[in-house]
């Protein structure tokens, strides 16, 4: 496979397309930023110049000739070694969604459509917390606590796609509420470089990918899957939520909430949760602090495997971040349907690529 980086400076022109990297990996994740690394000699033309947030795009050449976007990153940390026979600089970069970690939802609390949602689209909650905490809206005009407008960064048009919910996220940080909202609004994100200098926002009703669940099989038999390990971790389980909100002993605001996996009579394990975020009286709100303490620490399967690039099964030919997959428990026998979620490149110095995959159950 062949590599390129495009290297554009902080106005988004370009300054360079660099192929003569000593080393180079990078990450894909869905709903989270992905990194990239390169390493160049330290005489290399480009370390003149080359300064923080400058951005960095990955291309990836196929076996057809084609070549396909991999990733957009931040340029932030360098490293610099010396070597007897010459120094190696090292640069990291963050993936483009990391400018959403750059902001919190900073409105207060209660704030209707702001910081407080009741029974709204997955989609126009995410949009509207991107909208009025990065881009155009988040000013003290509007009535946000602080000036936050990113340059350059825009929301896609609202479909009202997702799931209805309710969602309460005073002073979160802007990207993990975001991250942590994805599965109940039923649907992904991503910030879509849309020129070298612009971005924006965009939600992906179901998940970020295709659904190839239907054609897509990983399993011992297909040849293509590798290390399987299957674990059911129990242990750390709870599945009842005794959720306290505002207010003053007995007159504090409480509400009980039990998980998927609840039992009367041999699975009544509680977890406290703080809630005295919520508004006194927001009964839904209660309620949702709490399903959402179960959900994430309700016992789940864990079964991981490794993928083998073989012929109907390669990356980017067949399948693709945040498509949809089946794979084949082979202790269990059962085929389930599986999101990628991560994609890994590495390219060593000889040139040899290693594509390592993450997948998650639905």
């Amino acid at each position: 496979m062949n590599y390129a980086l495009h290297v554009y400076n902080a106005a988004g022109v370009k300054q360079a397309v660099i192929t003569d990297f000593q080393r180079l990996s990078y990450i894909r994740r869905v709903n989270w930023p992905g990194a990239l690394w390169f390493t160049l000699v330290g005489d290399h033309p480009i370390l003149s110049s080359i300064a923080d947030k400058w951005r960095i795009k990955v291309m990836r050449q196929r076996e057809d000739k084609t070549w396909d976007e991999e990733l957009w990153a931040l340029h932030r940390d360098e490293q610099w070694v010396h070597h007897s026979d010459g120094d190696l600089f090292s640069s990291y970069s963050q993936g483009l969604k990391t400018v959403l970690a750059q902001r919190i939802v900073n409105w207060s609390t209660g704030y209707s459509d702001r910081s407080s949602f009741v029974s709204e689209k997955g989609e126009t909650i995410m949009n509207t917390l991107v909208k009025y905490n990065a881009a155009s809206s988040a000013t003290v005009a509007n009535g946000r606590k602080r000036d936050g407008v990113i340059a350059n960064l825009t929301v896609e048009t609202d479909g009202t796609d997702g799931n209805t919910i309710d969602w309460r996220c005073n002073g979160d940080n802007l990207l993990q509420t975001l991250f942590d909202l994805a599965i109940p609004a039923g649907g992904d994100f991503d910030l879509v470089a849309t020129s070298s200098s612009a971005m924006e926002f965009r939600f992906y009703d179901g998940q970020l990918g295709s659904d190839l669940s239907a054609s897509v099989l990983f399993s011992m038999e297909n040849a293509n899957m590798a290390n399987p390990q299957y674990q059911l971790n129990r242990s750390s389980e709870r599945t009842v939520a005794c959720v306290w909100g505002k207010g003053e002993k007995d007159a504090r605001d409480y509400v009980t909430r039990t998980g998927t996996n609840y039992h009367t009579a041999d699975n009544d394990i509680e977890t406290y949760v703080d809630a005295k975020s919520v508004d006194k009286g927001d009964t839904d709100g209660l309620n949702s602090k709490g399903d959402l303490s179960l959900d994430k620490s309700e016992a789940k399967d864990n079964f991981t495997f490794s993928i083998l690039q073989s012929d109907g099964y390669k990356y980017r030919e067949d399948y693709n971040l945040g498509d949809l997959v089946k794979a084949k428990n082979p202790f269990t026998g059962i085929s389930q349907t599986m999101q990628v979620k991560t994609i890994a490149v590495r390219l060593n110095e000889n040139g040899d690529e290693k594509v390592e995959v993450e997948l998650e159950p639905q």
